[in-house]
């Protein structure tokens, strides 16, 4: 358990954060579906190619502004399943309603859990404040930019969630939350209800 320094005199012990995860939003990956090559969009969501496509299964493509598919030859694994959202309502300090875009004016409504986070039960004193925080943290700008896993047990996108900050690098939310003590690690070889 995570011990905060009680006098002036200790070192304050800060909490383990997370290796945050971000690729590019609109690198996708084309794969085989039933013999046809399809851009998977992610969230079981395929955008069809023409019939004369150069884009083969493995190939990485990025969508652009206008919904063009062109290649990515410098994309990899690790740009992959990161999208442009808008935070639709904070649920409590760890789950977010969010509207996410797949491609240009094509978008998802999705439930995400942040990633290897816990935050206290909403009913208690506690969990009331982390949503207040994450709502604070949203007040200006509820764009957001997230990289997404598997869903747990409960139906839920895992998400490393990014807040643009003006003229600085984003805001990890995944690790403010910790750092502000507002969360706790959580994984799945602690509870074994999540996969990651």
């Amino acid at each position: 358990m995570l011990r905060l320094a009680e006098s002036v005199d200790e070192p304050v012990v800060s909490p383990p954060l997370l290796k945050p995860k971000c690729g590019q939003p609109g690198i996708c990956r084309v794969v085989d579906v039933e013999g046809t090559p399809v851009v998977d969009l992610g969230f079981s969501c395929f955008l069809d190619l023409p019939d004369e496509t150069p884009h083969q299964p493995g190939a990485f493509v990025r969508l652009d502004a206008a919904g063009r598919v062109n290649a990515a030859p410098d994309a990899n694994r690790g740009d992959l399943f990161t999208y442009s959202a808008v935070v639709l309502k904070v649920v409590d300090g760890d789950t977010l309603w969010v509207k996410i875009y797949l491609r240009p004016k094509q978008w998802i409504k999705q439930k995400l859990r942040l990633r290897d986070l816990d935050c206290p039960e909403i009913a208690a004193p506690e969990g009331k404040v982390a949503k207040r925080f994450v709502e604070g943290l949203l007040a200006e700008d509820k764009r957001i930019t997230i990289c997404t896993t598997k869903p747990d047990k409960y139906d839920r996108y895992l998400a490393d969630v990014f807040l643009p900050l003006p003229g600085q690098s984003p805001l990890f939310l995944n690790n403010a939350l910790l750092s502000n003590t507002h969360a706790t690690l959580k994984r799945a070889w602690e509870f074994g209800d999540w996969e990651n």
